[in-house]
Formats: structure tokens, sequence, C-alpha cells
């Protein structure tokens, strides 16, 4: 049996003033996904422009 954990993301985008996900997460800079007009946009912003609130974990196990 292999377990591994999935994380997501929860941010604020003050600028913006959203919620958002990361996608992918950088030293300096990280893709952030969110919704703005019900247009969905993934965007590369810089660590300091948002916020981590909350972080969502999925255990995920499968089965040999």
């Amino acid at each position: 049996m292999k377990e591994w954990y999935e994380v997501i993301s929860i941010v604020w985008i003050p600028e913006l003033a959203i919620y958002g996900s990361v996608e992918k997460m950088g030293v300096y800079g990280s893709v952030v996904k969110y919704q703005k007009d019900e247009i969905e946009i993934e965007e590369l912003l810089d660590n300091e422009d948002f916020t981590v609130v909350d972080e969502i974990v999925f255990t995920r196990v499968e089965d040999n």
C-alpha cells in the first residue's frame, strides 16, 4: 500500500480582494489560480503579493 499527501494552499490576494489557490509554490514566486468576473485566471505572483490563509490536506492511498 502506498500513501501520500496532497496539500492545497488557500491564499488571500489583497490587491484584488480575492481568494485563490496555489498551483505551484516557488521560493520567490508562485503560480496562483483565482476567479475574477467568472473567468478563471492562473498567474505568476510574487510571494509577497498574497498571504496563505489555510491549507487543505488530502490523504491518498493506493493499493498495489
